[in-house]
């Protein structure tokens, strides 16, 4: 009976039990949350629009039809059984798209998922650079221009508290208002990274820090732990193995050689041998890192004095939202979310 029912089994397929949309400024991401891993091959066609997904020995359990669409370049999803047992999913767009497609394995939120994504060529990397805001009466200079960074967001809702508070809305409506304070203030300017529920890379969350001409990144989160003890807020800055690899990747890839270490009118890379680039990015992100553990110590004080501090000190890691070797950057994990009475002071 056993060797009879391992290959039905094997048969039965996978079935695609849910599905979210999540539009962002230069990409829409849909996800189709599958029972287990599924082989699938996705494509575009134009005149019309299209792009097709098939899914291999696949059921739809899920409705397309209650999806909002609005703010997403989908006008309508389109859903037919396929040689049998495949699933054929057709969605109809209104201009043509660059798609990328991937599998996520479960987290405390979801299931096994795979992620669709509807990329805007014309999106991130055509934005033009943000002009720098001149206060009116600071003898022409400009204002500072601090970004303010969400983490998580989209179908990434970062950790998760013991009553279902996600990272992803709590520190998105913190970046909103510490934006609002530094707009108050005459002299600077803030920008955030994402304004909605949507997910941006990591290396994206940089680059728009660039395209911005920052003064200052400011990544904020909350820490989990999988204890309900912890608690504290903590500011980090570029651990020196970090920068490391990071001036490794840049002297990798020719591309980077054309950017600028220090926004407008700075150093190029352009044209300099790998040696020469090399000591210049170490210099930039020396003097990156020193200036970001001057600005970390700085909020560690003011934090001090409203939060309990998980450590006393600026501590030092290889996030990728930290490795502009031209932006001092810092990230702030507000607070521990998995510690009830955190979660609540964070809520």
């Amino acid at each position: 009976m056993l060797t009879l029912l391992f290959p039905m089994a094997a048969m039965a397929g996978v079935n695609v039990e849910g599905v979210r949309i999540w539009p962002a400024p230069d990409h829409t991401r849909l996800v189709l949350d599958v029972a287990d891993k599924v082989d699938h091959k996705v494509f575009a066609l134009s005149g019309p629009s299209r792009l097709v997904i098939d899914l291999e020995n696949t059921t739809l359990k899920a409705d397309f039809d209650k999806l909002d669409l609005s703010g997403s370049p989908v006008k309508r999803i389109r859903s037919a059984p396929r040689n049998g047992n495949d699933l054929r999913v057709v969605l109809d767009l209104k201009s043509d798209i660059k798609p990328r497609s991937f599998q996520l394995e479960p987290n405390q939120q979801y299931g096994h998922r795979l992620v669709v994504d509807l990329i805007d060529e014309g999106g991130l990397k055509a934005r033009k650079p943000s002009e720098p805001t001149v206060t009116e009466n600071a003898n022409g200079k400009r204002d500072i221009i601090v970004v303010v960074d969400a983490g998580h967001g989209g179908e990434d809702p970062g950790a998760i508290g013991p009553r279902g508070t996600r990272e992803k809305d709590v520190v998105l409506r913190m970046s909103k208002t510490l934006a609002e304070l530094i707009d108050a203030k005459p002299g600077y300017t803030a920008k955030l990274t994402r304004t909605g529920d949507y997910y941006i890379d990591l290396r994206s969350r940089t680059l728009l820090a660039r395209k911005h001409n920052a003064d200052l990144f400011v990544s904020v989160h909350a820490d989990a732990f999988r204890t309900p003890q912890p608690r504290g807020a903590s500011v980090f800055a570029l651990s020196q193995r970090g920068a490391t690899s990071e001036t490794a990747r840049w002297l990798a890839k020719t591309e980077n050689r054309s950017d600028l270490i220090g926004g407008a009118g700075g150093v190029s890379l352009d044209g300099r041998d790998d040696m020469l680039a090399g000591v210049l990015l170490d210099l930039s992100m020396t003097a990156s890192i020193n200036s970001s553990l001057g600005v970390g110590d700085s909020i560690l004080g003011r934090l001090g004095s409203v939060a309990k501090l998980h450590k006393k000190g600026v501590e030092q890691a290889a996030f990728a939202v930290l490795k502009s070797p031209d932006i001092p950057s810092v990230l702030v994990e507000a607070g521990f979310i998995s510690n009830p009475k955190e979660e609540q002071n964070l809520s």
